[in-house]
């Protein structure tokens, strides 16, 4: 049911992760952490402590203790981030990253670019969870390293890798919904040399996503592989290849009610990297990939549409080490995007050159760094973006952080070249960030807290004409988005603790309302443990009222919620585990996006075979 009021549940946020960072905090006998190294943030290896953005790190053994299969489970509601689904598993998802628009955060993939072109966004509800080793989440403006899109930050996915040994592991679980997952891995390594190769499948009927329109269920299937192989050749060289595709079709509603809908598609990347340090001063880093984005409507049984990208990219970096406390990092990346499909777009390609710069270093208890950016791009011309961060830790355990950038996004093929409504005169999306933050490493583990102001201009957004049946893409809108960010982190008496709060008021400037799909506050709590041959955990989940508007503009938000899910574990043999997850504990109803129903209470049994 959509209300306009504040549902009790979500107001009871604030309380709950109140709770949590007392647990955390009230904790002892805490475990010894090992240093989270990030390399997403800085395009160099850097510890969180040394890394002046806000990150988060999530680990393969986080990603199987959660049980997620799907990056809203694993994701949803960590600090600064929020999904909107259209359904259950394979429908439509966005990301929302510090309220910036799906189309504003850059999405890698073993460090090459991925999303469509002519979309803009990226395809979270095809990415395959079975296949991800490492996310690192770097909140926060970063186009001074990586051009157009880092205007709320970036998230890297790292597929599965190899380690010394010969590891084979198995999987298969059936649950809610008739959903099977499954799947098969090898990895190993010996000495210089190491591999992966992983096989999944997941096949699910799925329920009617949409209320009032063609109602049967929704399936959904994804086969997806993942490989790599990397060697070093000496001290000084190592080469590493990665790939990964998933493959598949979803059933949807469209927009005809009497109509079936579905979509083939294929997500792919590939990339090959060459290390080498020329001398002990000096490291080189040499990358050459692409990714593709294919995708297939199909309308009542038939082809009615058909889009793919392609984007080759290549990059340059040089990693130069000046004494003990300093880098400079510079270098140049190329991508070209292309599109291909039933449309015919005026252009269907457009490059892009980068040029960057960035300086790190450590001035007793100071860290500085400052970086810039200059991208040239076929369709709009030049663009140059910035960024400079200033740490301090004036106390043991305790460090003040400052940083202001600027990022912007370019246009997509949709707004500049779709037939008859593009515009080729559109400039980039510009934006502006101020962030000031207060972090501390407590002997129980870790906190943080961050307070920023992104404000947003030329906005694109589509708007009449002339001729009141041709809308256009124009640069006409701005945005100001306000947020505040707790995060804490424990290892207490054996339980892995986290928890998330975000507040956030993201307002459009011209329309003087709330962005649609945000909400003030999202909350993320999880705990794990072990006891013996038994795992044991939770996580919460909850939102405020999430800001909608009907055709003509008038507010008609959607309930807050809060969800629960269980997970444990019993370790059979010590080979063999037996895994249980039930999601949405409650069978709470909500949705992310208006009409869309969101899965109920969700049971999940599986079966683990991984030699230790």
């Amino acid at each position: 049911m959509i209300q306009n009021h504040l549902s009790p549940v979500s107001a009871r946020i604030p309380t709950l992760v109140s709770g949590a960072l007392l647990l955390a905090i009230g904790g002892s006998a805490v475990a010894e952490q090992l240093p989270v190294v990030n390399v997403t943030a800085n395009r160099t290896a850097r510890t969180a402590d040394e890394t002046l953005a806000s990150v988060t790190v999530i680990t393969r053994q986080q990603i199987e203790a959660s049980q997620a299969k799907s990056a809203v489970e694993l994701m949803d509601g960590l600090a600064g981030l929020s999904f909107r689904s259209s359904g259950g598993y394979g429908k439509a998802t966005s990301l929302s990253l510090r309220g910036t628009n799906p189309e504003q955060v850059l999405v890698l993939i073993d460090g090459v670019r991925v999303g469509s072109a002519t979309l803009g966004s990226v395809p979270w509800q095809f990415l395959p969870v079975s296949q991800i080793e490492r996310v690192e989440i770097v909140r926060g403006p970063r186009s001074h390293l990586y051009g157009s899109e880092a205007v709320g930050g970036v998230i890297q996915i790292f597929t599965r890798k190899g380690r010394e040994g010969f590891h084979p592991s198995v999987r298969a679980g059936y649950g809610t919904y008739n959903t099977f997952d499954g799947g098969f891995g090898l990895s190993g390594g010996q000495g210089d040399t190491s591999y992966s190769f992983n096989l999944n499948y997941l096949d699910t009927d799925g329920f009617d996503a949409r209320e009032g329109n063609d109602p049967d269920d929704d399936g959904y299937t994804n086969t997806s592989l993942s490989a790599s192989l990397s060697h070093r050749f000496s001290t000084d060289l190592k080469l590493r290849l990665t790939a990964l595709q998933a493959s598949g079709n979803t059933q949807y509603d469209g927009w005809i009610p009497t109509s079936s809908y579905d979509e083939d598609y294929l997500q792919r990347t590939l990339d090959a990297t060459l290390e080498w340090s020329p001398r002990e001063w000096w490291e080189m880093k040499l990358s050459a990939g692409q990714s593709r984005d294919e995708s297939t409507i199909n309308t009542d049984g038939s082809r009615s549409d058909v889009f793919n990208t392609s984007r080759p990219q290549a990059s340059w970096q040089n990693d130069f080490y000046l004494g003990d406390d300093a880098i400079l990092t510079a270098g140049i990346d190329y991508r070209q995007d292309r599109v291909d499909g039933t449309v015919q777009y005026a252009e269907k390609s457009r490059d892009n050159t980068g040029l960057f710069v960035q300086y790190q270093t450590r001035l007793g208890d100071h860290d500085l760094s400052g970086g810039l950016r200059y991208d040239d791009n076929e369709a709009f011309g030049g663009n140059t973006t910035g960024d400079i961060a200033w740490g301090w830790d004036f106390r043991p355990g305790l460090r003040l952080v400052a940083s202001y950038g600027t990022a912007f996004r370019a246009p997509t093929f949709n707004d500049l070249y779709y037939p008859v409504s593009g515009n080729p005169e559109l400039d980039p999306e510009s934006s502006w960030s101020g962030e000031l933050g207060l972090e501390g490493t407590p002997g129980w583990g870790r906190w943080g807290v961050r307070a920023y102001r992104t404000e947003i201009d030329d906005l694109i957004q589509w708007a009449p004409t002339s001729n009141p049946w041709i809308w256009r893409p124009q640069n006409i809108a701005s945005a100001r988005i306000d947020g505040l960010e707790l995060s804490a982190g424990a290892e207490v008496e054996g339980w892995a603790l986290s928890a998330s709060l975000t507040f956030l008021d993201a307002r459009d400037q011209t329309l003087e309302r709330l962005l649609p799909g945000r909400s003030k506050r999202t909350l993320r709590l999880d705990a794990d443990r072990r006891f013996g041959a038994f795992g044991v955990g939770a996580t919460v989940r909850g939102r405020s009222q999430i800001a909608y508007y009907d055709f003509l503009g008038n507010a008609t938000p959607l309930d807050g919620y809060l969800l629960f899910d269980l997970r444990g574990s019993y370790d059979l043999t010590r080979d063999w585990q037996l895994r249980g997850r039930i999601g949405n504990l409650f069978d709470q109803e909500y949705q992310t996006v208006p009409g869309y129903n969101q899965p109920g209470r969700e049971l999940f049994l599986s079966l683990v075979y991984e030699p230790r």
